[in-house]
């Protein structure tokens, strides 16, 4: 039987991601650049989950078109993810400033950030194990996209044989310094899923690797056939949060814009489980989509010297209700994010 959670306190989280609410033009602005971008990038034709043709309702945001699909309900990006784009937004050489995102001026903070956002993910991952029958401490575990490495730490933290893959050197230097040891590995960008297919662990990890892939459905094709026999994916969905996104174009956009091109919804994973026959045993609902809210609220009320001392007084009313109503929309499964564990064989 499916093990489904619902829910996550967001007062700490708030905290960590503090620059979202300080730092708005300039996080605008570089989401602004790497549309420029992607715009210049050729056209998109076909769904990224399904491969049908392009047909559906269809938006325009930050000058981007997206298009859900009619057949599996994936949003997609109208443009292709190519090299270029990739480079320039996630590797060192490509003058990207992705990584600055999940960087910290400490050890501590680095660890800090460990404990709030990847320990529950690494519970949940466990938890799940552990009900369909595995031992945790005795598999072995590797993190694809790992980025600066907080769920590998979180892990080696848990005693766990564990790695991470990830395509900035930048990042891979950067984390295995604040890890300690190196278990952070660069990987090719070009050769994806000749490396999903080669993995040789009996857990693979994709905590917000997916959707900055360029060929994901192949990629998870590839993993299914490894000898990894357990995947778990955390991906962004199409949730409230674009909506207000719509309606707030001079708030950062957190959903859907940057390196985020296309958003996952219940019934494109679904679509995927089924074509890749692969079972999931276990689900946590979770968004920030109240968060969102919340904060563009607040960052409107900060830009016009009208209603510049309401911020306060909108933070007192609001940060309270947030979680209740956040549960709403979680238990719903339409919130901004979902983890899942798959049984692959």
């Amino acid at each position: 039987m499916k093990a489904v959670r619902y829910g996550k306190s967001s007062a700490e989280l708030i905290g960590i991601k503090r620059d979202f609410f300080t730092n708005n033009a300039s996080l605008l602005a570089y989401q602004q650049k790497l549309a420029t971008l992607y715009l210049q990038q050729p056209a998109r034709s076909r769904c990224m989950c399904c491969d049908a043709d392009r047909a559906g309702r269809r938006f325009v945001k930050q000058g981007v078109e997206y298009w859900l699909c009619e057949r599996c309900g994936h949003c997609n990006g109208s443009h292709i993810d190519t090299d270029e784009f990739g480079a320039t937004v996630y590797t060192a050489d490509g003058g990207s400033e992705y990584a600055k995102f999940y960087s910290v001026s400490d050890r501590d903070a680095y660890m800090a950030r460990m404990r709030v956002i990847y320990a529950p993910k690494l519970e949940f991952l466990t938890s799940a194990l552990a009900d369909h029958g595995e031992v945790p401490g005795a598999l072995t575990y590797c993190d694809f996209g790992a980025g600066s490495g907080y769920f590998v730490a979180a892990m080696r933290a848990a005693g766990l044989t564990s790695k991470g893959l990830e395509v900035s050197t930048s990042q891979v230097a950067y984390g295995n310094d604040m890890i300690g040891e190196p278990v952070l590995f660069a990987q090719d960008a070009a050769n994806t899923v000749a490396q999903g297919a080669a993995l040789d662990t009996d857990v693979v990890t994709l905590i917000g690797t997916l959707e900055h892939l360029q060929h994901p459905r192949e990629f998870l094709r590839a993993v299914a056939s490894s000898r990894a026999r357990y995947l778990m994916v955390s991906v962004p969905l199409f949730a409230p949060t674009v909506f207000l996104e719509m309606v707030f174009p001079h708030v950062m956009q957190r959903q859907l814009s940057g390196g985020h091109t296309h958003l996952y919804t219940a019934s494109s994973l679904e679509y995927l489980a089924r074509e890749l026959g692969i079972e999931a045993i276990a689900e946590w609902w979770f968004g920030t989509d109240l968060v969102d809210l919340y904060r563009s609220v607040l960052v409107e009320l900060r830009r016009n010297p009208d209603t510049a001392e309401m911020v306060d007084p909108w933070t007192s009313m609001f940060t309270p209700l947030i979680d209740a109503m956040q549960l709403v929309i979680d238990q719903r499964t339409v919130a901004s994010e979902v983890h899942i564990v798959y049984k692959l064989r």
